[in-house]
């Protein structure tokens, strides 16, 4: 059986170095940051890929339970930093993310 607490913490790094990374590219552009927004973003990105691979499961299955990460860090990420509160259709989105995550990384096989 995979170890819950280590992938999960992998898959949580892995999101902040995203959106962080992301949110750094998008500013840039969007925002009209500095180069280095937009170069510290890249390489904020660059590492996200590379902590992915420390993941024990294949490409595909990690790949497809990140995206619920994703997504509910996404929201996280709007409330805390954009301060953007989430409406109810995304929370209970985020909530229906989260059981398949649930059921395709971490239920027996």
């Amino acid at each position: 059986m995979v170890e819950i607490v280590p992938t999960i913490a992998l898959f949580f790094f892995a999101t902040i170095l995203e959106i962080g990374g992301g949110y750094m590219v998008w500013k840039w552009l969007k925002n009209h940051k500095g180069k280095i927004f937009g170069i510290t973003g890249g390489i904020i990105l660059f590492s996200y890929g590379i902590i992915m691979t420390l993941q024990p499961e294949n490409f595909g299955r990690v790949y497809a339970a990140y995206g619920g990460f994703f997504v509910i860090s996404s929201i996280l990420w709007g409330y805390w930093i954009d301060k953007k509160k989430p409406d109810r259709f995304e929370i209970i989105g985020s909530i229906i993310v989260l059981i398949g995550v649930t059921v395709m990384f971490y239920f027996p096989r």
